[in-house]
């Protein structure tokens, strides 16, 4: 078996190997097509075949507020007479190689097994809460501010600053390509997916919001929306009770810091699906200990295991001095010890380390307990994409 980056050619049988696995909507390309679509995708092959293939995107999200590079893995594929012959673990130990050769921090991807992944260093690190109500509940906030639809051909500028200042603390939220926002140049009258911007009574824009009415029935969805400030949320909340004609119920995804059990008179009226969003990963241990915000004066020491990056494997030794952090691999005991996983979710602020520790039996702390606990503090996440 050989793995490897893909040519321009063989671009066409790794798009009908994932449309195997994925059954998308299929548009055929051109049996000659040369173009750059065969970039960061990676197949196995056996005889001259392609047996495999995987897509190892190339985003740029938040990491504490600082822009890092992120393998966003997706297109895992196998041709069905080819599945459970290690084929993916291959593959997939290349590419995340080649993600640290790259330059990448982070990683993520969404399994179609969490056990598969998890064999790979990924852990069960994003999570989304989707909130389920009447429409109707949403007219108990004012309609206060300014609320316009934005239609295709106008200036998106206002839309992408509002996303890029909303995920810039959030970890993992993506800074967005262009071709990322090609549903803002679609006709809403055509698709039903309308977008609106909020105002604030000041005059600023503050928050942007997209509504799917879903198909078939008189339900709304708000799956994609970014805000700046607690006014702009009640005041898309606001607007959203102006739907009740013509919606019954509404569903919203809301990243990690909103809760709306504290924003609605009557609790009972609402459900939230507390629902896994992806698996995370960190690509270069080194550069997350680096670029991580810890306090001055923190050290300490800490051993990974790491199956796939034999770069990340070692004790590091951590100390933040006159405003740099200083890390360096050493052959002493470590204060704490732990997997890839374990240390993924740690560093990335996915979890607390006293609830890494009740609940995981992949990691151990031996002294300075409450210094990690202190360096490594809980953030936020967000990750709309869907790759």
């Amino acid at each position: 078996m050989i793995c490897r980056p893909i040519r321009p050619e063989e671009f066409l049988q790794a798009e009908k190997i994932m449309n195997i696995a994925f059954r998308f909507h299929w548009d055929k390309y051109p049996e000659n097509d040369t173009g750059d679509r065969h970039h960061n995708i990676f197949g196995a092959f056996e005889g001259g075949e392609m047996t495999s293939c995987i897509v190892a995107n190339a985003y740029t999200c938040a990491y504490f507020g600082k822009d890092v590079g992120m393998l966003g893995v997706g297109g895992v594929a196998t041709l069905p007479e080819y599945r459970r012959e290690g084929h993916i673990r291959h593959l997939l130990t290349l590419v995340l190689q080649e993600g640290y050769k790259r330059g990448d921090v982070l990683a993520s991807l969404y399994p179609f097994s969490h056990p598969f992944y998890r064999k790979f260093g990924f852990e069960n690190g994003q999570h989304m809460n989707r909130l389920h109500l009447d429409t109707d509940e949403m007219r108990q906030f004012p309609c206060t501010g300014k609320v316009r639809p934005f239609m295709p051909g106008e200036d998106d500028g206002v839309i992408k600053d509002i996303y890029n200042a909303f995920v810039a603390n959030r970890n993992f939220g993506v800074r967005r390509k262009e071709w990322e926002w090609n549903a803002l140049k679609k006709d809403p009258y055509l698709t039903h997916v309308y977008t609106y911007l909020w105002y604030a009574d000041d005059g600023k824009a503050e928050a942007y919001f997209t509504v799917i009415h879903e198909e078939g029935s008189k339900n709304f969805i708000v799956r994609d929306w970014a805000f700046l400030s607690a006014r702009a949320i009640r005041g898309v909340f606001g607007f959203l009770g102006l739907l009740t004609p013509s919606g019954d119920k509404t569903e919203i995804w809301l990243p990690g810091d909103v809760n709306p059990f504290l924003m609605f008179n009557e609790p009972y009226a609402l459900r939230v699906e507390h629902t896994s969003r992806g698996m995370i990963r960190v690509v270069n241990v080194e550069k997350a200990l680096e670029l991580h915000p810890f306090d001055e004066g923190t050290a300490f020491t800490l051993q990974v295991k790491d199956e796939q990056i034999a770069e990340n494997n070692g004790i590091f030794s951590v100390c933040r001095q006159e405003g740099k952090t200083l890390v360096r691999k050493m052959d002493e005991q470590p204060d704490a010890v732990f997997s890839i996983q374990a240390f993924s979710l740690l560093c990335c602020g996915a979890f607390s380390l006293e609830d890494i520790l009740f609940n995981r039996t992949d990691c151990r702390v031996f002294a300075k307990q409450a210094v990690l606990s202190r360096a490594f503090p809980l953030n936020h996440h967000y990750l709309r994409e869907d790759f």
